[in-house]
């Protein structure tokens, strides 16, 4: 039996984005213009040919070529981030960054750059609605209700109240997919790893480690299945679907310094 999606389009703080439900629970989530979002029938498309997931510049230096550091609040001084997966606690699964002095005190100084453009509106318009369109006549109550719970927690994320999302997933994806997406869902708010360390997590070897990257590319959830906390072997950026700056503003909401 053939799947029927619905879709609506909510704005974001980073820009408007579309989201894809088979009536059983969320299954895509993409910022509009990115590579693979779907083209909806009967609307302009809403993918972009010409869209780089490695592109931009941040104070003229590649943003693929920044990386993410960690600072404590109430901390003086900034670490490498460890991220350990919970039931993975002994080993050690984390992105090794090390820092001089200078670096160091360059990324102090570069923690409150301006943010890159974001080009959205915000998730509720003047009139205090929460500018969530459906985009079929036929949407079901429960999909809607779905629409806008999601709607609801990424507001709270942006708004820097939610970290852990609640909504009913329902991935559609190969067997290597869903174990490296399961492996994407565990890493937590404020956490980085690297490809190699996804790839462990999921239970797989380092010869893995092109087709972990081709899975954690394909993503259908940005945000809420946080490939944004994946970065390099060297702690590099590297690349995100959604586009570089949004993945740098994403970092950044959740505590990173970029440098």
């Amino acid at each position: 039996m053939a799947i029927v999606n619905f879709y609506a389009r909510m704005p974001s703080e980073l820009g408007p984005l579309l989201m894809q439900s088979d009536g059983v629970g969320l299954s895509g989530l993409y910022f509009i213009g990115q590579k693979d979002c779907p083209n909806v029938a009967g609307f302009e498309p809403m993918r972009s040919p010409h869209f780089d997931p490695s592109a931009g510049e941040c104070e003229g230096r590649p943003i693929r070529e920044l990386k993410a550091y960690r600072h404590l609040p109430g901390d003086g001084d900034l670490f490498p981030s460890d991220a350990v997966v919970p039931g993975l606690e002994g080993s050690r699964h984390s992105v090794e960054v090390h820092i001089s002095a200078r670096a160091r005190d360059k990324a102090v100084g570069l923690q409150r750059r301006p943010k890159p453009s974001r080009g959205g509106a915000s998730a509720k318009d003047r009139n205090g609605t929460s500018g969530l369109t459906c985009l079929q006549a036929d949407t079901p109550g429960s999909v809607l209700k779905l629409f806008e719970r999601t709607r609801g927690e990424l507001d709270e994320y942006f708004a820097g109240e939610r970290r852990v999302f609640e909504m009913p997933l329902h991935l559609h994806g190969t067997a290597f997919q869903q174990k490296v997406w399961d492996a994407l869902l565990q890493i937590p708010y404020g956490k980085l790893l690297s490809y190699g360390d996804v790839a462990r997590n999921a239970g797989l070897s380092s010869r893995h480690s092109r087709a972990v990257g081709a899975a954690v590319g394909s993503n259908p959830l940005t945000i809420i299945i946080p490939c944004h906390r994946v970065v390099a072997g060297s702690g590099a950026l590297n690349g995100y679907g959604g586009g570089l700056s949004r993945k740098l503003a994403l970092l950044e909401m959740e505590g990173f310094v970029i440098a």
